[in-house]
């Protein structure tokens, strides 16, 4: 973009003082917002200035006098600046400088709202002429002699407020009030001199811009100035300046407020303000500012909450790109009252996806606010998944206390016939002569639904467990034994691929074993068409690590969050309580169960437990 030494005049335009141009802008000057009209004022799209500087758009000799006030740290202030339109040609702007706190004292967003300055017109060149007809009798017409006023019409000089008049920067002329309030003991004494000598350092560069605005025949907007005593004491003045025409030379007309109470209550006043906005960012909630359905403010809770990288990131976002579909009809109507009814309202459970795709569960208050004068609404949003899961563990606790009520009775009422299916087969015994084997195996497996129904009876009243240390291989193996028969009949096949190191662990072997051939059987039942069931092994220094790797149908997302509760199955015969009495097991181990599934595709649970070196 081109930025030449343009000195052009000011355009015409109406004089009727309306905003013309909004925009927000970072610290650093990179356009965060501009407002829809920049096409028909300045001839570029929005999309064109977005996320430039705004140095880019503004005249080289104003870019310092912009960012002096972007660095002033004033609620507001005023200046007069040049604008660059697209086609090179110049446009001024009377622009006001507002910054947007977010956190502590520190401001990160600028809000310019800019309207286009009139050129003068002939009534205001007709008042300046009625000024000059004052003041031109009372110019020294020495041509030797500094600029001053000879002596200063009565109507100036008994002014109730304070005027200073100058030449391209040298005082020509101050009135009673202003010596008053510089405290200067020997007003002639200081005509012909700098005005800088009354102006903060730091101000010199923005003063010196606006003289040669006001050279050039502009009136400007009030702006806040630090200035000097002539005992040195500093006071805080709002500056008002405007162009005067004597015997056809443009002198400084300045008018000056003192502003030091005001200030120093808007510094109590700023004190407070950081104080409420370290209250809102440093609330364990989420506070935030909804407007015309999109975010405009939000807090550094809400930005945890969303798993957003930075606020900005959230800012100008839809709400209900985030909000469960599901709530989009009760949020709209709570936003709907909040504005209509002006009051706060409490709605309780709705849930939100962060930018991960995690669901949180929530409730908010609504209070009626502002966003630049337009109805807005100021929410609280309090994270309760963790009160969610609560209430979800209590129910699963309810229905695991059932669960052990219903295996008390199964396992006493299967107990009572399987006593009399075993004594009666010790009996027979000398009848299975040459059949040993057989004989051996009906025994073990009455013995091992004897061990189940134990099992059951955990669920009602744990049982002293006996641990003592195994390899797990050898428990891994002795399962695959006792399944493979089953795999081969559903055409599955049984794949194991052990680590050749100690894989040692405390355990109770049957308890590890139940845990193992639940999650074959689950395998099994999984791959209708057969398939291959892999289980591995992986050791670390401290951990071992045990996966069983099926071929199965694989389980939905929507599931697969509530696996491990008592009766939820997927399975028409099945009872839910397997994988829920896995699960406890592994977890009375200190060791953890994962599971990792696509559907159609198949599903892995890895489980891992201490190592015993």
């Amino acid at each position: 973009m081109k930025t030449g030494n343009h000195h052009s005049a000011p355009v015409h335009v109406s004089a009727t003082p309306t905003v013309n141009l909004v925009l927000t802008v970072t610290i650093n000057g990179q356009i965060l917002y501009i407002s829809n009209n920049c096409k028909e004022i300045l001839g570029y799209t929005n999309d064109m200035l977005i996320g430039m500087s705004i140095k880019n758009i503004i005249h080289k000799d104003d870019r310092f006098m912009l960012e002096s006030y972007f660095f002033n740290k004033q609620q507001q202030s005023e200046c007069a600046l040049r604008v660059l339109k697209s086609n090179d040609d110049i446009i001024w702007f009377e622009t006001t400088i507002e910054p947007i706190y977010y956190s502590e004292s520190e401001y990160e967003e600028i809000l310019l709202t800019m309207k286009v300055l009139v050129e003068p017109t002939t009534n205001r060149v007709h008042e300046e002429n009625r000024l000059d007809s004052l003041l031109s009798s009372f110019i020294s017409d020495d041509p030797l002699a500094p600029a001053k006023l000879v002596d200063a019409p009565i109507l100036i000089d008994e002014a109730p407020f304070p005027i200073v008049i100058s030449k391209l920067g040298q005082i020509v002329y101050l009135n009673r009030e202003a010596t008053s309030l510089l405290e200067i003991l020997h007003p002639n004494e200081v005509i012909g001199n700098s005005i800088y000598l009354f102006i903060d350092e730091e101000f010199h560069e923005v003063v010196a811009k606006r003289i040669e605005q006001l050279q050039n025949g502009f009136r400007l907007g009030i702006i806040e100035q630090k200035w000097v005593k002539q005992n040195k004491e500093k006071i805080y003045l709002e500056v008002k300046e405007v162009p005067i025409y004597v015997k056809d030379e443009i002198y400084e007309y300045i008018v000056l407020h003192d502003i030091s109470s005001r200030k120093s209550f808007h510094d109590i006043i700023h004190r407070s303000r950081e104080r409420y906005q370290r209250i809102i960012q440093n609330s364990i909630d989420t506070i935030a500012v909804i407007y015309r359905n999109n975010w405009v403010f939000i807090n550094d809770s809400g930005v945890k909450m969303f798993g957003a990288n930075s606020y900005t990131e959230m800012l100008g976002k839809n709400i209900y790109s985030f909000l469960h579909p599901e709530d989009h009809d009760q949020v709209s109507e709570f936003i709907k009252i909040v504005n209509e009814e002006k009051k706060e309202i409490n709605f309780s459970k709705q849930s939100w996806y962060t930018f991960q795709g995690k669901q949180v569960y929530t409730e908010l208050i609504g209070i009626p606010t502002t966003y630049f004068g337009e109805s807005a609404v100021q929410v609280i949003i309090r994270d309760i998944s963790d009160r969610i899961k609560a209430e979800e563990l209590m129910i699963k606790s309810e229905k695991l206390s059932i669960a052990g009520q219903l295996a008390a009775g199964i396992a006493h009422e299967i107990r009572n016939p399987l006593t009399a299916i075993k004594g009666f087969l010790q009996l027979f015994n000398d009848d299975f002569q040459g059949k040993q084997n057989y004989f051996d195996i009906i025994f073990s497996e009455l013995n091992r639904i004897e061990l189940i129904l134990s099992e059951l009876l955990l669920l009602a009243k744990p049982s002293e467990i006996k641990f003592k240390n195994m390899d797990i291989r050898t428990i891994l193996r002795d399962v695959v034994t006792l399944l493979e028969t089953q795999a081969i009949l559903q055409n599955i096949q049984i794949n194991i691929d052990f680590m050749n190191e100690d894989s040692v662990i405390t355990c109770d072997e049957n308890q590890i074993k139940q845990v193992f051939i639940n999650l074959i059987k689950n395998s099994i039942d999984a791959m209708e068409n057969g398939g291959t069931i892999t289980i591995r092994t992986m050791v670390t220094n401290d951990s071992i690590y045990i996966l069983f790797v099926d071929e199965g149908c694989g389980i939905p997302k929507s599931i697969l969050e509530r696996i491990g509760e008592p009766f939820y199955t997927t399975k028409e015969k099945g009872t839910g309580l397997g994988l829920m009495v896995s699960y406890n097991i592994i977890e009375n181990h200190n060791g953890e169960i994962k599971v990792d599934s696509k559907e159609n595709e198949g599903t892995t649970f890895e489980i891992k437990l201490p190592r015993i070196k």
